[in-house]
């Protein structure tokens, strides 16, 4: 509330000086900052979001780890895996909760660097991108937790 309040007052402030000021900082750039500083305590730093709804977050750890702390979290959680698939190196699991369905795809991008997209599906139609968020800030919490599988380098 406070952050938008301040927006407006920058936003009047700069339309109603003259000359080149006016000018220099558009109302779309102060509208945008406005509204970024607003959201970013809803999502956590270095997870993306698509239109579509899904969830993207690339860990700095091997598949495999990242997949144990994803089966930790759905049951710390208490959301049931219902099926696995894995396709060479691609690793797709599905989940269901109440009225949530979920899918976690992770893609290996190197032997220690993990890209992690899941989807939240909630009464079969829309997205739900809180539960998405904190899923993936629960994963987060536990590979910081758990040593890595892959061997330290000295």
């Amino acid at each position: 509330m406070v952050r938008s309040a301040l927006a407006c007052l920058v936003l009047v402030t700069a339309l109603s000086v003259s000359g080149c000021a006016a000018i220099a900082i558009p109302p779309a750039a102060v509208g945008a900052a406005a509204v970024s500083g607003g959201a970013g305590g809803l999502f956590k730093a270095g997870t993306e979001y698509t239109l579509a709804g899904s969830a993207y977050r690339t860990f700095s750890s091997p598949v495999k780890d990242v997949y144990e702390a994803v089966h930790e979290t759905f049951q710390k959680l208490e959301i049931t895996p219902t099926h696995e698939s894995f396709d060479g190196g691609e690793v797709t699991i599905h989940g269901v909760a109440i009225d949530r369905k979920f899918t976690i795809k992770l893609d290996p991008i190197t032997p220690v660097l993990t890209r992690l997209k899941l989807s939240v599906r909630q009464h079969g139609i829309g997205k739900d991108r809180a539960t998405a968020g904190e899923i993936i800030s629960q994963v987060e919490q536990r590979l910081r937790t758990v040593p890595s599988a892959s061997p330290q380098f000295d």
